[in-house]
C-alpha cells in the first residue's frame, strides 16, 4: 500500500496559501485561545501559546505525565487545569520515582483525592506508563532526567506501528493520548482530534483520514509551510473551533 502523501492531491502552493489564510484569520469567541488573546490573529496566538508548551513537564516531569493522563477525553480547563495547578503549588512532586513512591504509599481512594479524579482506567494507565520507565531507562541510558528520557522515547516512536510501542500498546492509551504525551515531552507533532480532521477535510480536501494519516498530513503541511507542527495544531484547533459549527459549518458572529 502506498504511503500517504498530501501532495498526491494538492500543490505546495495550495498548502502554503491555505495555511496563510487560516493563520491570518482572527480568533473568534469560540476559539480556544480567544479568552487569552482576544481577536488576535490565530497564527500569532498559536506561536505565543506554544512557546512554553513543555515548560511544566521539563521542570516537573511527573506533573506533565499526570496532566496528559487526566486530559484524555476531558475538558482541560474545567477538569484538569485546577488539579494540576493545585498539585504544583502544594507539593514538591517532580520525578517519576517520586510519583511511583506516592502511589505505593497512598490507598487508592487517597490517590484519587490527591489528583482530583476517581477514575480506575486513568489510574491504571498512569501506573502502566510508570511501569515502562525502568525499561526506557535501559533503552536510553544517556538520558539526563525524566524529561529527557521521555523526549528520547517520543522522537523514536514508529507512528505507523504505534500499537506495538511500549506505551502505545498499553490498554486505554489511544493514539491521541500517545501523541499528547509526545507533544508534552518536547516532540513536534499533533493530536489527531476532531477539529484537526475537520480542517483537513474542509480546507485541504482531505476527507476521512485515519488517525495516523491525520498526523502525517499535519506534519507534512508543517514542513511545507515552515511552521512547527505544534503551532499548526493550534492554528487548526482554533480555526476549527472558531469558524465551524455542527450544523452549518461556519461560525456566525
Amino acid at each position: 500500500m502506498k504511503n500517504y502523501d498530501l501532495l498526491d492531491s494538492l500543490t505546495k502552493e495550495n498548502v502554503i496559501q491555505t495555511v496563510h489564510r487560516l493563520g491570518e484569520s482572527k480568533l473568534t469567541p469560540t476559539s480556544h485561545l480567544h479568552s487569552l488573546h482576544g481577536d488576535k490573529k490565530i497564527i500569532e496566538a498559536a506561536r505565543e501559546y506554544t512557546k512554553g508548551y513543555s515548560d511544566r513537564a521539563r521542570l516537573r516531569p511527573a506533573l506533565g505525565l499526570i496532566e496528559v493522563v487526566l486530559a484524555a477525553n476531558r475538558s482541560y480547563n474545567l477538569h484538569v487545569k485546577p488539579h494540576i495547578e493545585r498539585i504544583e503549588k502544594t507539593t514538591d512532586l517532580n520525578t517519576f520515582d517520586q510519583l511511583t513512591d506516592l502511589i505505593k504509599e497512598l490507598e487508592r481512594d487517597e490517590f484519587y483525592k490527591f489528583w482530583g479524579h476517581k477514575n480506575e482506567k486513568k489510574f491504571d494507565v498512569l501506573n502502566s506508563i510508570l511501569g515502562t520507565v525502568t525499561i526506557l531507562r535501559k533503552r536510553y541510558p544517556t538520558s539526563k532526567d525524566d524529561f529527557d528520557l521521555m523526549t528520547n522515547w517520543a522522537k523514536n516512536v514508529d507512528l505507523k506501528n504505534y500499537e506495538s510501542d511500549i506505551i502505545g500498546q498499553i490498554k486505554n492509551v489511544a493514539i491521541a493520548t500517545m501523541q499528547h504525551l509526545r507533544m508534552t515531552f518536547g516532540h513536534d507533532t499533533v493530536k489527531p482530534d476532531q477539529r484537526v480532521k475537520e480542517v483537513l477535510e474542509k480546507e485541504f480536501s482531505q476527507p476521512k483520514l485515519n488517525n495516523v494519516d491525520t498526523v502525517l498530513a499535519v506534519e507534512q503541511i508543517a514542513r511545507i509551510s515552515g511552521l512547527q507542527t505544534l503551532e499548526l495544531d493550534q492554528v487548526f484547533v482554533n480555526y476549527g473551533a472558531g469558524y465551524y459549527n455542527r450544523t452549518e459549518g461556519k461560525y456566525v458572529d
